[in-house]
């Protein structure tokens, strides 16, 4: 659900996996219509455009974008007939490779979030550790977890929109900058 930039990564890398992937998003963006030609290129299928949200295709499993509130027609139709949902970080996790174990270091709260990762991904570096900062702070986690570089360490920015569908994550250490009434 969605193909913006968690959305399209955890779609390419399914399909990289092997899987039956169909995307659906309500936008008509330049840059969405050019993820979704290069998905379908790739094999998948991808609705766009309004009205393309409103019908949940059959599905085993719904990857929802952070940007997809739970009350979307969607999201709420998957959660209704008891289909799992997870987020991008939820997959991720769970696809990290067993043999390249790398500690996760989370942010999350209200404000703060890009600000700590990207200066606890500089303090990492400094230190000398391979580190990747991923998740709500620009590069999807699904990246970083198949990507051909051994990390050390992920410096993790999570929203509450990314951990609302994120279950089985444990983390090496977590920390809530804030929270305001809004989270």
């Amino acid at each position: 659900a969605g193909i913006g930039v968690s959305g399209f990564a955890a779609a390419d890398a399914l399909l990289e996996l092997g899987a039956s992937v169909e995307v659906i998003d309500e936008t008509t963006s330049e840059s969405a219509s050019e993820k979704g030609t290069l998905l379908e290129i790739l094999g998948g299928e991808v609705r766009l455009g309004p009205g393309s949200s409103a019908t949940l295709p059959p599905a085993d499993l719904v990857i929802a974008s952070p940007g997809w509130r739970p009350s979307s027609a969607a999201l709420a139709q998957a959660a209704a007939s008891g289909t799992p949902i997870w987020s991008e970080i939820e997959l991720a996790w769970r696809l990290s490779h067993p043999d390249r174990v790398v500690p996760w270091l989370a942010v999350t709260g209200t404000n703060g979030k890009t600000t700590t990762v990207n200066m606890l991904e500089s303090i990492l570096a400094a230190a000398g550790y391979s580190v990747a900062a991923v998740g709500n702070v620009g590069r999807p986690a699904m990246e970083a977890v198949l990507d051909e570089t051994v990390y050390d360490v992920f410096a993790v920015e999570l929203s509450s929109f990314q951990l609302h569908y994120t279950h089985t994550l444990s983390c090496h250490s977590s920390v809530v900058t804030n929270v305001h009434a809004d989270h």
